[in-house]
């Protein structure tokens, strides 16, 4: 459809072209570009967001407003009149836009900046405020294009990620609800009246377990950084018969919620793993803030140890890569894990 437009403005424009056939060549290349892009969104859509293809759009796009002032007689340029770039130069910069991010609003500001050339080519020099204001107004308009489209390609690729987790999640409760969920309810069936303590567990596993998959996981008192670091080790010490001593230092800075919960299960798990595998006697959970909500805390245990760069090599500890180190990455925090063999562990974990 831009293509049309152009096509219309050169046939109509008559004797005010001064070189109709660069306006033929012109319009010979926007038509190219145009079938380059249909071709490569039917067959390989991939190709419209490399660099080749986005530079040649944006070159396209200055090639316009540059031979919108050499193909048209002098004083065409500041006119009134339609111009030989049409909208072309918009849909290089959404173009633009989607390929490159924040780039884009410099990308339009170029092109946009292009019309001056436009004008040495139509031989214009009478300057005067207006017409820097012209040109002025195409260098803010494009450059604003191109960073509302940025900002509206980031919101939605975000939505997008947040669909497919939301699709994945539904698959993989689908599947858990047809075994684990199953394996719980006749764990805690059988052993009702014979292991009151394992079907406790499974009860409570099930009832967990169910509250991640299907809404948002019960956490009621852990808005603040004590009662998040003690529910989770309270939760590991219904199944676990281990002390536990918790110390936390709060010094109310402004913590942040998602990272407290990610940090409660950093703990849980840590606790969790020496109970189950370290075979310690007594555990020590420490955390402290400071005025700024940053957050360090620590996990100790006196149990075996083991060889830390073996583990993490290996990935045969898959809670602590995953439920440790992975959830504090994910909010922005890091992790280190201190061991040695026979001298026990100490966990290390830091939020900002």
């Amino acid at each position: 459809m831009a293509w049309l437009w152009l096509a219309g403005v050169v046939a109509f424009s008559g004797d005010a072209l001064a070189h109709p056939l660069v306006a033929v060549v012109l319009l010979v290349l926007v038509f190219i570009g145009c079938t380059l892009t249909t071709l490569a969104l039917r067959h390989r859509p991939e190709l419209l967001i490399a660099a080749p293809y986005v530079i040649f759009d944006l070159t396209l796009a200055v090639a316009l407003y540059t031979g919108d002032g050499f193909v048209y007689e002098p004083g065409h340029v500041f006119a009134t009149s339609q111009n030989l770039a049409g909208q072309w130069p918009l849909i290089a910069v959404l173009h633009a836009a989607v390929a490159l991010g924040p780039w884009a609003v410099a990308a339009g500001a170029a092109v946009g900046a292009s019309r001056y050339v436009g004008a040495i080519g139509n031989r214009f020099e009478a300057y005067s405020a207006k017409h820097h204001v012209s040109v002025a107004s195409s260098v803010v308009f494009l450059a604003v294009a191109g960073g509302v489209g940025a900002s509206l390609v980031r919101v939605l690729r975000r939505v997008e990620t947040e669909v497919l987790a939301r699709r994945a999640r539904d698959d993989v409760a689908r599947t858990l609800h047809d075994t684990v969920l199953q394996t719980l309810a006749v764990v805690e069936q059988r052993t009702a009246t014979r292991d009151p303590e394992l079907a406790a567990i499974a009860r409570r596993s099930d009832r967990e377990l169910r509250a991640y998959l299907f809404g948002a996981a019960a956490q009621p008192s852990q808005d603040t950084l004590e009662a998040g670091l003690r529910a989770a080790v309270e939760r590991v010490q219904g199944v676990y018969d281990i002390p536990v001593v918790v110390n936390v230092i709060d010094e109310g800075g402004p913590t942040d919620s998602r990272r407290v919960h990610a940090l409660a299960g950093a703990v849980g798990e840590a606790v969790a793993n020496a109970a189950q595998h370290a075979q310690a006697t007594r555990i020590v959970v420490f955390a402290e803030t400071d005025d700024a909500g940053d957050v360090f805390a620590t996990v100790n245990d006196d149990g075996v140890g083991f060889d830390v760069e073996a583990a993490l090599a290996t990935a045969t500890h898959r809670g602590l890569i995953g439920s440790i180190v992975g959830r504090m990455v994910d909010a922005d925090g890091r992790a280190e894990v201190v061991s040695v063999q026979g001298q026990g562990t100490e966990i290390r974990l830091w939020t900002r």
